[in-house]
């Protein structure tokens, strides 16, 4: 990933945007704060729903203002531009990207679990028949590539020994697809496409985040410029996400009704069961072993001990202060 043309990206940002689904409340006077994601799904974007529904942005001054970034990198680009304050980001994309020098850090967990479940073609039926088989990714490198070989490592099946891995099936329907066809024997998705392949037959051989525990899945970044001029504002943001989090938790009917109001986020049914699966999963937690896992994960050890270590990628100063402060 390059992090040059930035300016440019960011323009791209301001006139392709799209706001986040649902209103908010804020405070008169509250201080505006744009907030990035990169998945439009329910579970992508919940943490940031229930803060803003609930009012808990709100109650630390600010006006939280969300927008859908199309991919990572992008997502990334327009923070570093100033077109974005804060991003929700795959971990492993964030310390490639500060691994080659783009000024931000990490400022917390989000969501600590390995969303990914490894769904077979139709006549595989367990791990053991994936031998001698093709299990497909995106691309190399990527988090599916690592979820698939390292979920299927903890099943006892060795790369290139029991099966192979084909790059370049493409995106999650591309993939679905080439299940269909034939291309490949099995591919990693999320829990949502998970149910929907379930629905057309399709065989769930394991969730690979219980198979690959305490990984950070997805993490909040923001500038070193935000970080040196706004610590205050970056402890408010966190305490607030951790006071929704908590509400979640405790309130799963109430969120999942204000979702179901809002008919962005599919049937009823489904929107009770998206919010029942991570209610309890998100968390803000992360310290310097997730970190290791990160930098594992991506290859990149050289490069981060060059810079110094896992505290190159991570500061925690923000999340301590918002633990620790009022409920």
């Amino acid at each position: 990933m390059k992090f040059r043309n930035i300016a440019l990206v960011a323009l791209l940002l301001l006139l392709t945007h799209v706001p986040a689904p649902g209103g908010r409340l804020y405070a008169a006077g509250a201080k505006s704060v744009t907030f990035a994601y990169n998945t439009p799904t329910l579970s992508g974007t919940l943490p940031i729903i229930v803060a803003q529904e609930f009012g808990f942005f709100a109650a630390e001054g600010l006006d939280v203002r969300t927008v859908f970034i199309r991919g990572g990198p992008t997502a990334m680009a327009a923070l570093l531009g100033g077109g974005v304050d804060y991003t929700f980001v795959a971990g492993v994309a964030s310390v490639r990207a500060i691994a080659q020098n783009a000024p931000m850090q990490i400022i917390s967990g989000i969501q600590p679990y390995m969303d990914y479940t490894l769904i077979g073609s139709k006549g595989i039926n367990n791990v053991n028949d994936l031998k001698g088989k093709v299990v497909g990714v995106t691309g190399p490198g990527g988090v599916a590539e690592f979820a698939a070989v390292e979920g299927l490592a903890k099943k006892g099946l060795v790369r290139d020994r029991d099966y192979k891995i084909l790059y370049g099936v493409g995106n999650s329907p591309a993939r679905a697809q080439a299940l269909e066809t034939g291309k490949i024997q099995a591919s990693p998705f999320s829990f949502l496409e998970r149910l929907e392949l379930e629905k057309k037959g399709f065989t769930s051989l394991f969730d690979i985040g219980d198979v690959i525990p305490g990984f950070p899945f997805v993490v909040i970044i923001t500038s070193k410029q935000k970080i040196e001029n706004d610590p205050d504002d970056i402890v408010a943001l966190l305490r607030a996400i951790n006071r929704g989090l908590d509400f979640l938790k405790k309130n799963r009917d109430k969120v999942a009704d204000v979702v179901i109001k809002k008919k962005n986020f599919g049937d009823p049914a489904t929107v009770r069961t998206v919010i029942k699966q991570f209610a309890s999963q998100y968390s803000t937690a992360i310290d310097r072993k997730d970190i290791e896992s990160l930098i594992a994960a991506t290859h990149i050890e050289a490069e981060a001990k060059k810079m110094g270590g896992p505290e190159k990628f991570l500061t925690r100063q923000f999340l301590i202060r918002a633990m620790g402060q009022g409920k």
